[in-house]
């Protein structure tokens, strides 16, 4: 079928022109897996001609976008300006901003498959925009472990987290995970634009191994331990349960994305209605989270209707409230 787009290293029907990149090969039986990977990559990640199955999921993935840019905007507004911050706003206002970045790469990078634009006429605009929403993938990640391990470690270790936290840790960890990202893309990058394929190959082999096998399991565990907890609790704080659902909303839509890359890097084939069905879920997961502080902040009141602001008041006042009493 067409619409297969192998990733069988050893094919010798496969042919690398460069049609892709600005990495050409010289002889096909002198490909490296890196160049072949660098071909398939390309052809599995700006299709040049989706079906309509495919261009009707990315105009999906176009309006959500939209919709998930306003609500992070939002979010990026009370909490950098009508807010006290607190240790967990720090982390929220870091992750809105990633997760901002991340829908407007999106969007920008899925305007061609829906415009009457030619994809090939702009693919190396695209692929800045992939590595910019690589890279805001790669931050929401890092912000979303740090945050599941913070919350185990104030559950396990109250004491610790009452007395002995580090004042700066929420500033320290998430101004790290934007320098450990950017310095991941930025080499990767580089790798690619001066045609070093081998070395390209590795970090991207390196990037998502990191990615699938240190801190997954990291945040599966961190999620059921805080489900575990919030388990034996009557009334769980609204913080915890935000925590709750972002960590089970991540795990079920942006772990996927990272998968699939990874296992692009080992010779399996993949439909090329993946591509984006994958983009779609990374796209529902960067625009969830600010309709989760929402709804599970709101409050009814037969009178009146709150306002948002008054709702993210609650929900962070209730970081406060049960930072005390964690373990009751």
């Amino acid at each position: 079928m067409r619409s297969v787009l192998p990733l069988n290293l050893t094919d010798k029907q496969q042919s690398y022109h460069g049609s892709h990149s600005t990495c050409g090969g010289s002889d096909e039986d002198n490909f490296s897996q890196a160049e072949l990977f660098n071909e398939q990559f390309f052809k599995v990640t700006f299709l040049s001609n989706p079906d309509s199955t495919a261009h009707a999921i990315f105009i999906l993935n176009f309006l959500i976008s939209i919709v998930g840019i306003v609500g992070n905007g939002c979010v990026i507004w009370l909490l950098g300006f009508c807010i006290e911050r607190n240790n967990f706003t720090i982390y929220v206002l870091n992750l809105a901003i990633a997760d901002l970045g991340m829908l407007i790469s999106a969007l920008a990078f899925n305007v061609p498959f829906i415009t009457i634009l030619k994809v090939a006429d702009v693919q190396k605009i695209q692929w800045v925009f992939w590595q910019c929403s690589l890279f805001t993938y790669s931050v929401g990640l890092y912000l979303v472990t740090a945050i599941g391990i913070e919350r185990c470690l104030c559950i396990l270790f109250p004491i610790w987290a009452r007395c002995h936290r580090p004042k700066h840790l929420s500033i320290t960890v998430s101004v790290t995970s934007w320098i450990v990202s950017a310095l991941f893309c930025i080499t990767e990058f580089l790798l690619h634009y001066f045609c070093l394929l081998d070395l390209w190959f590795t970090s991207i082999r390196i990037m998502f191994s990191v990615n699938l096998f240190i801190l997954t399991p990291v945040m599966v565990v961190s999620t059921l331990i805080l489900f575990i907890k919030m388990s034996f609790r009557h009334q769980p704080g609204k913080l915890h349960t935000i925590i709750l659902i972002i960590l089970i909303f991540f795990v079920i839509t942006a772990i996927p994305y990272g998968t699939f890359f990874f296992m692009s890097t080992i010779n399996y084939n993949f439909h090329s209605i993946a591509v984006p069905v994958f983009s779609l879920l990374v796209i529902l997961n960067s625009s969830i989270n600010s309709i989760i502080y929402f709804f599970v902040g709101i409050q009814c009141n037969c009178k009146s209707c709150e306002s948002i602001k008054v709702v993210f008041q609650r929900i962070f006042k209730d970081e406060t409230e049960h930072a005390e009493t964690i373990m009751t």
